[in-house]
């Protein structure tokens, strides 16, 4: 074939059988092929490569060179062999176009340099081994090998005894990297670069003799901008770490590897940190286990100096299912005391763990995964279910001018009735869940009737719907609430009146917020509730003028409920009773006629929480909440009564407290049959 060489098998000697011997001072202007039909076994298992690199020599191979290399047999008293070979000393090759090696077999290198020599690949380099975890694709005992061109090795590179190996430019690496006794791996990787695989300059990390001077190594590593290393065993050992790029741990933590290891979590030590790298950990922060950043060497290397400069990040996962108290500490980056220390770490967004958010925070100087019980924005919204149906339950409590206006005109069949009510909530107080906000509207239908047209007591039954729309930290919600009741009422004419109620209420919530990572979270619960409420007053008129002292209690029993979020954090709502009195005063004027009466008031009146103790879970985490506290109550309203049928009324209300704002507007129509 034109312009191309096949090597055959006649440069073989008795020692060893090669497919090309480089011998002297050469160059190959033509592509270079040694076919995989040349197999090595057929060697009966002595040494053999597809280029043997001789003694002073010095070769370049202008064009591509191409080598296919099976070993079938299995390899006598441990032997190796390698697709190109170098045992002596004093030679250099280069390759100037394209090097591709594909070998086949057990303990079968792609490159193996023994001597004190240097290959250089200027083109690019493709070398695959058969089995990239035991065998390895470069293999210097000494020498250099330098590749200058795209890279794709899949392989490991093991380095010893003064070797170096050096690798430029875009790079894609699946291999371990492995360096002691003094050995050298120097990667420069561009853009479009990956490694996957560990470090070592330690040599084995389950050898019994890590931590021997004689054992130790180089590895510099040097990433572009977003270039990822994929760690997939638990230990790696660099000499330095500099640029941009992006390091993560992928190995399985469910099986141990590295017997000297207090977890399966990975760890990365380094002597000398640059750049801006981004780390990728995982963390356990409930069972104290994480993937760590460790400046730091063994206290066998001496001469080495230890810093650590430059602004790095490190990227956590949610994860809304662990069991976390918001009190746990973990250090994912510990930096040696004895270092040059100018570095910085950051988090690109807060962890969300459980329930609970955590923040990285410096200790000296390592830098540590800390809560200080600060919620998640899901178990704030989940959480909050308990606040915006405690409220609800409130608003939906009414007292009798805002169900029925002027009772004391009621009609002689009977009469139904319509309210509808508006208002908003905000600033709730309740530690953890304070930064509270809710807007609702809703509406009750009723009827009742008088016993007779003498008699004191009217008894009657209502519905209602009430719909909310929380707003919570990062997202917001809906609250739909059902609620029934029936009432009794009795007044006389001396204007002393007692109104009760009975009720009960079904409450659907759900949640749609964004995490710290803008992960969209969702939630739904549902809980009943039961209430009882108990009003009476007693109107002295002066005049047209009148006051009217009045007091109510509530009574409620609210029952747990559970809402499961969509990113696995489940959180437990406790049932709570509450027992709300109030007490008020109206100051009205009343005009009548023949026709129509007309009711003008203002109240004010102090209304206290004396139950409401209840409690939630974030997971297994359990915290106490409260609704004790006090609040005003003051409003102004209108009840009118036209042609002895139709009643209208209307009421505005505000209730500041120390637990959260009111502002409700009530207005309603009763007819009178």
């Amino acid at each position: 074939m034109k312009n191309k060489i096949i090597i055959g098998l006649a440069f073989a000697t008795p020692f060893s059988a090669m497919a090309l011997v480089l011998q002297g001072n050469h160059t190959y202007n033509e592509e270079v092929n040694i076919p995989v039909t040349h197999a090595v076994n057929k060697f009966q298992g002595k040494l053999s490569s597809g280029i043997d690199i001789q003694e002073n020599s010095n070769t370049v191979f202008e064009k591509n060179v191409i080598i296919n290399l099976v070993r079938e047999d299995a390899p006598m008293n441990g032997s190796s062999i390698s697709a190109i070979h170098n045992h002596y000393n004093n030679s250099s090759t280069i390759f100037n176009g394209d090097l591709t090696i594909n070998t086949q077999g057990i303990n079968f290198y792609a490159i193996s340099m023994l001597g004190e020599n240097t290959i250089t690949v200027n083109g690019t380099t493709r070398l695959t081994v058969s089995d990239p975890d035991e065998n390895d694709a470069i293999f210097v005992h000494y020498g250099n090998v330098t590749l200058n061109g795209e890279s794709y090795i899949n392989g490991g590179i093991n380095t010893h005894n003064n070797g170096v190996t050096t690798i430029n430019n875009k790079s894609i690496i699946n291999g371990n990297i492995l360096t002691f006794n003094g050995g050298t791996v120097i990667l420069n990787l561009a853009s479009g670069s990956k490694i996957v695989g560990s470090a070592s300059a330690f040599g084995d990390p389950d050898d019994t003799d890590v931590g021997n001077p004689d054992d130790t190594g180089i590895i510099k590593i040097n990433l572009a901008k977003d270039v990822p290393w994929e760690i997939n065993d638990n230990y790696s050992y660099i000499t330095e770490l500099a640029g941009q790029g992006n390091i993560k741990f992928t190995n399985d933590i469910s099986n141990n590897t590295y017997t000297n290891s207090d977890n399966n979590y990975g760890m990365l030590m380094i002597e000398n940190l640059k750049g801006q790298s981004t780390f990728d950990l995982r963390a356990d922060i409930a069972a104290q286990q994480s993937d760590k950043i460790v400046i730091s060497k063994s206290p066998e290397v001496v001469s080495r100096t230890l810093s650590a400069e430059g602004i790095h990040t490190i990227n956590l996962i949610n994860n809304g299912s662990s069991n976390t108290t918001g009190a746990e500490k973990l250090t994912l980056v510990e930096i040696d005391d004895n270092a040059t220390n100018s570095a910085q770490f950051i988090i690109n967004h807060a962890a969300e763990v459980g329930g609970y958010q955590y923040n990285l925070a410096k200790e000296g100087n390592n830098y540590v995964l800390a809560s200080y019980n600060t919620l998640t924005s899901s178990a704030m919204a989940g959480v909050s279910f308990l606040n915006s149906n405690y409220l609800m339950s409130y608003v939906e409590t009414q007292t009798l001018l805002q169900r029925l206006g002027d009772m004391r005109h009621s009609g002689q069949y009977g009469d139904v009735w319509l309210r509808g009510f508006s208002g908003k909530l905000d600033s709730f107080s309740g530690g953890k869940l304070s930064k509270f906000d809710m807007n609702y509207h809703g509406f009750q239908l009723g009827a009742d009737k008088q016993f007779s047209e003498d008699s004191p007591f009217v008894i009657g039954a209502y519905v209602g719907q009430t719909y909310g729309d929380p707003n919570y930290r990062h997202g917001d919600g809906s609250l739909k609430s059902f609620n029934t009741g029936i009432y009794a009422t009795f007044f006389d004419n001396d204007g002393f009146y007692i109104d009760s109620v009975a009720k009960y209420a079904r409450q659907r919530n759900h949640f749609k917020v964004r995490d710290t990572a803008n992960n969209h979270v969702q939630g739904t619960g549902h809980t009943n509730g039961l209430g009882l409420s108990v009003e009476l007053g007693k109107k002295f008129k002066i005049n047209d003028f009148y006051i009217e002292p009045q007091t109510q209690f509530s009574y409620t029993h609210q029952n747990s409920a559970s809402i499961h979020a969509t990113n696995g954090l489940n959180v437990k709502l406790g049932d709570y009773n509450s027992l709300i009195g109030r007490a008020s005063a109206l100051f009205g004027y009343e005009i009548n006629s023949d026709n129509s009466n007309i009711n003008i008031y203002a109240k004010t009146g102090i209304v206290r929480e004396f139950d409401g103790d209840t409690y939630y879970k974030l997971n297994n985490s359990k915290e106490s909440h409260s609704f004790k506290g006090n609040w005003w109550n003051n409003g102004v309203g209108i009840s009118a009564q036209l042609n002895q049928q139709h009643t209208i009324y209307f009421d505005l209300e505000s209730s500041p407290g120390n637990k959260f704002d009111l502002l409700q507007v009530n207005g309603g129509y009763r007819y009178s049959f």
